[in-house]
């Protein structure tokens, strides 16, 4: 068998990043409508504005009641303008911990929707406090007393995807990617060059096959060789069993297991579960 050369194995490294990013796979809205049932969404942050680069609301999927939150990135020209080509805001992480928060309250799951190339990098991002909201998301995420898991639909990429990924269990999609940044951002930074990108991609190996060797990822759901998108009724209906499995699993665990085991998780061995950050602290009783 003839050796593989290096421009060949960059060009199909960079091949399989174009597939996880093929413009037809489906997208948030579209696993909700095909997953879920009664779909209801919440908008906004309750701060500053609805950012709908993240979608958040209550569904059902069969007969268990979950929050599902998901980054939209759009399916044609003018959604994906509206849904700032899935890069969120710090008012959409912001959106994402106001629906945790009310999941928790209401004793739902948490289902979140993994698909973005990064988190927006605007001056105005980074002036509402982007690197805030995304590290509030993370321990919000660390904290929530239901079961959680995230799904990597195509394209997990840098904190902008982790921000909703600090799961119980992480499910994805088997030729879809999660890593720490975009090869052409990688290019950028280690050869100074973005048009390195296949380069950058054959040493950074970001497909979630990769992360599932590392244990990052739980679970593959299988797809068909070209993708998702030349038969998404099949993927779909395995992404609703596998997700259907995981959940029962999750919630016949005590809520103090659940917690310690997520902190294990995450490298933060814990005894006892924690309180909430977000928990109302007890005020003493007055002395007669």
């Amino acid at each position: 068998m003839a050796e593989t050369l290096p421009a060949e194995a960059e060009l199909a490294a960079f091949e399989a990043v174009s597939l996880a990013r093929h413009p037809e796979r489906p997208r948030a809205l579209q696993v909700i409508q095909s997953v879920f049932t009664d779909w209801t969404e919440f908008h906004g942050d309750r701060l500053f504005s609805d950012d709908q680069a993240v979608v958040g609301g209550i569904a059902r999927c069969n007969d268990t009641w979950i929050m599902v939150i998901g980054q939209e990135k759009g399916t044609d020209a003018m959604t994906r303008v509206r849904h700032n080509f899935g890069m969120p805001h710090p008012e959409g992480y912001r959106k994402a911990q106001r629906l945790m928060r009310l999941a928790e309250k209401f004793h739902l799951p948490v289902v979140c929707l993994i698909d973005t190339p990064a988190a927006h990098a605007g001056i105005g991002a980074e002036e509402r406090g982007q690197a805030w909201a995304i590290s509030a998301s993370l321990i919000t995420m660390l904290e929530l007393t239901v079961p959680t898991v995230s799904i990597v639909l195509s394209e997990g990429g840098s904190g902008g995807a982790l921000a909703l990924g600090v799961a119980d269990r992480v499910l994805a999609f088997e030729r879809a990617m999660y890593t720490v940044a975009p090869p052409e951002t990688c290019a950028a930074i280690l050869y100074r060059d973005a048009s390195q990108k296949a380069r950058a991609a054959l040493a950074m190996k970001p497909l979630v096959t990769t992360a599932h060797e590392f244990g990052i990822v739980d679970e593959l759901i299988p797809e068909v060789a070209e993708g998702i998108h030349a038969n998404p009724a099949v993927s779909l209906a395995a992404l609703k069993g596998t997700l259907l499995r995981t959940l029962a699993n999750l919630s016949s665990l005590p809520t103090e297991e659940l917690l310690s085991r997520r902190m294990a998780r995450y490298g933060m061995p814990i005894t006892a579960a924690p309180a909430p950050s977000h928990a109302k602290k007890s005020v003493p009783a007055k002395r007669k």
